[in-house]
């Protein structure tokens, strides 16, 4: 008499289980249909038995060796990750500070350019109650041209 036959996982059973830091996740070595495969998987409880979820992925033992290979390659990488996140962080607050040197730069001018238009309107209107008491001057044979609202002429240089 036979039996049904078992699901794939339970073919056969793993060699080598570790946990990767958490519960769920979990790399286990087995054979199946005369591979070595490493799982690298997340798992779940059924009935008290943690079983393997589809979430993961299973490496032949060559694609396990390269990885393995690789390993101080991606270890460089995740220190120049960090690298570069600290120097993206310090880049960002140096440009915050030079955006608010800037913006208080450009308030010190605005203050500077509020006082001198203070001070100009001050002497305009100093200068404007002075031709008030010039007016009756005498200004001889000039003559004046109104020029406010005459359209713009070329000019043309006489000898």
């Amino acid at each position: 008499m036979q039996t049904a036959a078992p699901p794939l996982w339970r073919d056969t059973l793993p060699l080598c289980v570790q946990q990767l830091g958490v519960e769920k996740k979990k790399v286990t070595v087995r054979k199946f249909k005369n591979m070595k495969l490493i799982d690298i998987r997340e798992y779940y409880q059924k009935d008290g038995k943690w079983l393997p979820g589809s979430k993961g992925l299973s490496l032949t033992e060559d694609q396990w060796n390269v990885l393995v290979s690789k390993m101080v390659d991606i270890g460089e990488a995740l220190v120049k990750i960090d690298d570069k996140e600290q120097f993206n962080v310090m880049k960002a607050a140096l440009d915050r500070k030079q955006q608010q040197q800037k913006e208080d730069e450009e308030a010190e001018e605005y203050e500077a350019d509020s006082k001198d238009d203070a001070s100009a309107a001050a002497v305009a209107a100093a200068a404007a109650d002075e031709d008030e008491d010039d007016e009756d001057e005498d200004i001889g044979d000039v003559e004046f041209e109104d020029v406010s609202e005459a359209p713009a002429q070329k000019r043309v240089k006489t000898e």
